[in-house]
Formats: structure tokens, C-alpha cells, sequence
């Protein structure tokens, strides 16, 4: 399976709100933000932190849905688009990703690397570009309030209809 990269999820986003559509679904986005990269690169270097984020990337691509799409978002940031779930699938997708990072045995030089993400949720049936990135900005400040609550949580942005 593959992780997308940042270009590649943008590009796909109005397809996957035309599925969503289509299907009379939602749209959910989860933005998973992993708490502390910085202090993990500047106490164990940028390398320790790209095997995190890899091994992150790997655990997502694997426990998600084929029919997700997994990807990298920003700098500490990785994004999971899916279609067809309700409020209480896209918590429980949310639950999985932060309890399966936060129990990975991340180990650098042979020294365990204690991890966590916080993740924000935003679901809606998005019809123009306008309301995709309103969709990302309601995820992002889900996200910002994990990080003001200390991280390691999941916080969901209310459905807007």
C-alpha cells in the first residue's frame, strides 16, 4: 500500500469529495500530528526523527482501509482521508492510530523512543475547493486544541450539518 505524499493527498482531495458525495457519505479527515518530533531531532537528531516518521507512516498505511487514503501532510503531520464512516467510525480509525504509535516499540540505537500523536477530526460533504479547506482548517484547530491539552488525544471539530 502506498503513503502519499503531500502533493499527491491535495490533488486528491475533490476526488475524494466527489466520492463522498456521490455515495451521500462524509467526508472525514483525520490530521495526525506527531507530539514532540522537534525534541526528538534535537535530542537524537533528524535521523531518529525521519525512522518515527516512517515507522508512523508504516503502522498507518497498514491499519487503514484500502480504499483510505493515508498521506503526509505538513512537516510533523500525516492526514487519513476516508469516505463512508460515521462519527463513531472515524473516532474508533482515530483510537486505533493514536493507541497502536503510542504502544510501537520505537526504538533508536537501541534506546526505546517513547511516541504519541494527537489527532484532530473534521467530516463534512465538501462541494467546492472553499469548503475543503475549510474541512482541513476545522481538523487543524482539533488538532491545536489536542496540543493545548498536552497532546496524546483525539478532539473532534463539530459537523457543521
Amino acid at each position: 500500500m502506498t503513503l502519499h505524499d503531500s502533493g499527491s493527498v491535495r490533488r486528491g482531495l475533490p476526488q475524494e469529495a466527489q466520492r463522498a458525495r456521490r455515495f451521500e457519505a462524509h467526508l472525514s479527515v483525520l490530521l495526525i500530528n506527531v507530539d514532540g518530533l522537534s525534541r526528538i531531532n534535537d535530542t537524537l537528531g533528524t535521523e531518529a526523527g525521519d525512522y518515527v516518521l516512517g515507522e508512523i507512516g508504516t503502522l498507518l498505511r497498514r491499519h487503514t482501509r484500502t480504499i483510505d487514503v493515508v498521506g503526509r501532510w505538513d512537516r510533523d503531520d500525516f492526514i487519513i482521508l476516508t469516505v463512508d464512516r460515521n462519527l463513531e467510525g472515524s473516532l474508533a480509525v482515530a483510537e486505533k492510530m493514536r493507541t497502536l504509535i503510542r504502544e510501537h516499540p520505537f526504538a533508536w540505537k537501541g534506546s526505546p523512543v517513547p511516541v504519541t500523536v494527537s489527532i484532530g477530526i473534521a467530516r463534512g460533504v465538501p462541494a467546492t475547493e472553499g469548503q475543503i479547506d475549510e474541512l482541513l482548517a476545522r481538523a487543524r484547530q482539533a488538532v491545536t486544541r489536542c496540543k493545548a491539552a498536552g497532546g496524546d488525544r483525539i478532539e473532534r471539530e463539530a459537523d457543521p450539518g
